[in-house]
């Protein structure tokens, strides 16, 4: 029986400038979500600020697939939680499913898989120890913007 993969949840609320002519998010900004949860996660979980990798370190996660599901809108207002979780974890790759829930309800769902780079050659690295253990034991819940 395979374990259940534990997720990093934060909360976000919709923003005026985020929604479309139809009153709901436009959909793009599902992955600006996503982005900023992963960006958080990389702080609670590893200890290093994601500006820090990114900027320092030089060691960055761009992403090379996505695949995307929209259930139901979000509006302006509207608190919801982004739920993180690693549900594939390779030598230099790793897929972060994204859930995205609001009053109860699953809104939307993502799989992005994205590979450790060096962002100086541009080529791909293994996933350093630390962010492996975070991948592998998230923190329960972030802060949210």
């Amino acid at each position: 029986m395979q374990q259940p993969v534990k997720a990093w949840i934060v909360q976000q609320r919709v923003r005026f400038n985020e929604v479309d002519a139809a009153g709901i998010v436009f959909y793009p900004r599902f992955f600006d979500y996503f982005h900023m949860a992963f960006e958080d996660f990389f702080g609670a979980a590893t200890g290093v600020p994601y500006p820090v990798w990114i900027q320092e370190r030089r060691v960055g996660w761009p992403t090379v697939h996505v695949e995307c599901d929209y259930r139901a809108p979000l509006r302006y207002g509207d608190a919801f939680d982004v739920a993180v979780s690693f549900p594939k974890v390779g030598r230099s790759s790793f897929v972060t499913r994204y859930e995205v829930s609001s009053g109860g309800r699953l809104r939307c769902t993502a799989e992005i898989t994205a590979v450790t780079t060096d962002l100086e050659r541009m080529e791909s690295l293994d996933i350093p120890p630390v962010v492996r253990e975070a991948l592998a034991h998230p923190p329960l819940r972030g802060s949210g913007r």
